[in-house]
């Protein structure tokens, strides 16, 4: 059986650890596997619990830092690395243009879109032009400048949101022009830019589609739909079936977009006329990503099938299921935290463990 030696960047954060999740049920459950992973871990704090449920890790520089990028190259050689998979917004953008840089010293294949994708998805308002250029779903928008106009056609309540950040960090619901200048200022005392939306009404018709496309002629190679109940900006109930009519609007997009990687569309149907309409793409994995997996549709697995192997994946179905999220813990033996801080070792192990009590 090959052994692949993947690393999992930001192993603190969702993403990271849905990734991980993701790998390693391929690792206990996949049947007639021809492969399985050993997953390295990175993170700039010792307190990132994704460090302990992978079998190596190493910390490294923030992503701002000067020697971050030759921190990453060092992971990658030191560990003889197969595979890169992006953990984190924050990194996002840094090794996705850093792409070639890092393949070149390391042989490592990093799983990211195209530095233009990455740059405009990033940018929600670039997003929504891209999409109503397209005639794919937009939803109405303005900037802070036209709302004048804006207001001729669309009532409160309205959303304000940053066109950078992540998340539902600064996502306000507004009913006057009091709260919507309130909102804006709030935005752009962070450093960034407000953009308004049309409020669509029904938060139990909001859902995440996540797909994977390859690298040849950037085929779809599996699509996947949860309908979501969020609880903090993140999916914490989740419903996956079959939804076409969402489904099919994420592939005419996907197409559109021609890239690579890993794709993820948040959507909602409009109370108005009843259209999905877009709410934003992310160009990476999902942190919903492994409610997907155990659906059927490993997206981690499928790209390194891909990448390393070849193979023009193509995945039909999948599982319907309910998912309830909960917290758990992790247990470390505080004794072999503290001696594992202190070593001087790049790469160290230390394995946490969870309790079976829920």
């Amino acid at each position: 059986m090959k052994s692949i030696n993947v690393v999992v960047t930001s192993a603190g954060g969702i993403v990271a650890q849905g990734i991980i999740k993701s790998l390693k049920y391929h690792n206990k459950y996949s049947r007639h596997k021809s492969h399985e992973y050993k997953i390295f871990a990175t993170d700039i704090s010792y307190e990132a619990a994704g460090l302990y449920r992978a079998h190596k890790f190493s910390l490294i520089p923030k992503p701002t830092a000067k020697e971050y990028l030759n921190s990453v190259v060092k992971v990658c050689n030191r560990n003889k690395i197969q595979i890169l998979f992006i953990g984190s917004d924050v990194e996002l953008p840094i090794l996705c243009k850093n792409k070639e840089f890092i393949e070149d010293k390391t042989g490592s294949i990093v799983i990211t879109s195209q530095p233009h994708i990455v740059e405009m998805c990033r940018d929600k308002y670039k997003t929504n032009e891209f999409l109503q250029e397209n005639k794919l779903n937009s939803i109405p928008t303005c900037l802070n400048h036209e709302i004048d106009g804006f207001l001729k056609d669309h009532k409160f309540p309205l959303v304000v949101k940053p066109r950078e950040g992540f998340g539902s960090k600064l996502f306000q619901i507004v009913n006057s022009i009091e709260e919507l200048d309130f909102a804006s200022k709030a935005i752009t005392q962070t450093g960034w830019k407000p953009m308004i939306q049309k409020y669509l009404k029904g938060d139990a018709n909001e859902y995440t589609t996540g797909l994977t496309l390859g690298k040849e002629n950037n085929q779809i190679m599996s699509t996947i739909t949860l309908k979501k109940i969020l609880k903090h900006g993140q999916t914490y109930k989740a419903f996956i079936d079959k939804y076409p009519k969402v489904t099919k609007v994420c592939n005419q997009i996907a197409k559109k977009l021609k890239t690579f990687g890993p794709l993820n569309i948040q959507s909602r149907i409009d109370g108005d006329d009843n259209q999905v309409k877009i709410i934003e793409i992310n160009p990476r994995f999902s942190a919903s990503g492994p409610m997907r997996t155990v659906a059927g549709v490993n997206e981690p697995d499928i790209m390194v099938r891909n990448v390393l192997f070849n193979e023009n994946v193509k995945i039909q179905d999948h599982k319907s299921l309910v998912c309830f999220r909960y917290w758990n813990e992790t247990y470390i033996d505080k004794e072999k935290y503290e001696k594992v801080m202190i070593q001087k070792r790049y790469v160290k192990t230390l394995n946490s463990s969870i309790i079976d009590y829920f």
